[in-house]
């Protein structure tokens, strides 16, 4: 089950971003009208987000919904960020809930709710187009990954190669730098036999590897880094061992010694 020390982590760090993220956004909302002599009230006043983050805070997730869905749908406040992560923090916060009702309603143990909260987080990121307010949500990133790994996971143990490539988009779509969701993404292209959409994805994934070398990356990134990379080179190499082995070559750096990652490759001879 879910760690409540991470999820309370999370949820303690809205109270720190709050009043970072609230005056930025008040100052945003005030920077539009500049041409205006005499600025107009914000789309959405600083004592509305003080009452999203403190049900989120609270863990009154329903009334952030029903809230931000009507922000998210008036064509006055349609177009700002914050209403959309929100809803993705209130998704997952449905999904980790231990409440058996709130599960059941929003379907938790489908993964419904954790798929509304990559949709939402997704929609934001397209919304904060200059990166205003991305990086104030590293916390809620770090769990939201955490669920959509093991989620995804579950898919490719599975078999269940479409279902599990629509986590690995979402994340790639939220951070598009991250090596590890586009490696990943690839393999369930290769694995669907997509193979113009593999070879494109895995040119992603090989683009970023060698233009940072996976540094830069969070914890939980590194940790998706370091399984798809042992996933491809274990998969790769019955069918293209030169591509396991430049998989391999390509996370040398970072995993060397690494146990795991070294066994796979004496297994394939790298």
């Amino acid at each position: 089950m879910k760690t409540i020390t991470i999820h309370n982590a999370w949820l303690l760090s809205l109270l720190f971003i709050a009043s970072l993220t609230l005056s930025n956004d008040i100052s945003a909302q005030r920077g539009k009208q500049d041409n205006e002599e005499k600025p107009r009230k914000p789309l959405i006043s600083e004592q509305e987000y003080n009452k999203l983050l403190m049900w989120i805070v609270d863990e009154k997730y329903e009334n952030v919904l029903y809230k931000c869905i009507r922000y998210t749908e008036d064509d006055k406040t349609k177009k700002e960020p914050l209403p959309y992560i929100y809803m993705g923090q209130a998704y997952l916060g449905v999904h980790l809930t231990d409440d058996p009702d709130l599960r059941e309603q929003y379907q938790s143990d489908k993964n419904k709710a954790l798929k509304n909260s990559l949709k939402y987080t997704s929609k934001f990121v397209k919304k904060d187009k200059e990166k205003e307010f991305y990086h104030e949500f590293t916390e809620f990133y770090d769990i939201l990954w955490g669920e959509t790994k093991n989620a995804a996971e579950t898919e490719v143990d599975n078999m269940k190669y479409t279902k599990a490539k629509s986590y690995y988009k979402y994340l790639t779509d939220i951070d598009p730098e991250d090596p590890g969701a586009w490696l990943m993404y690839a393999a369930v292209y290769q694995q669907l036999n997509s193979k113009k959409e593999a070879k494109e994805t895995y040119e992603k994934a090989r683009n970023l590897m060698l233009d940072f070398g996976g540094r830069g990356l969070r914890e939980v990134q590194t940790e998706l880094l370091h399984s798809a990379i042992i996933y491809n080179a274990e998969m790769l190499s019955t069918i293209d061992r030169a591509a396991a082995l430049e998989w391999l070559a390509l996370g040398d750096d970072l995993f060397s010694g690494d146990r795991e990652f070294e066994a796979v490759k004496r297994s394939i001879g790298g």
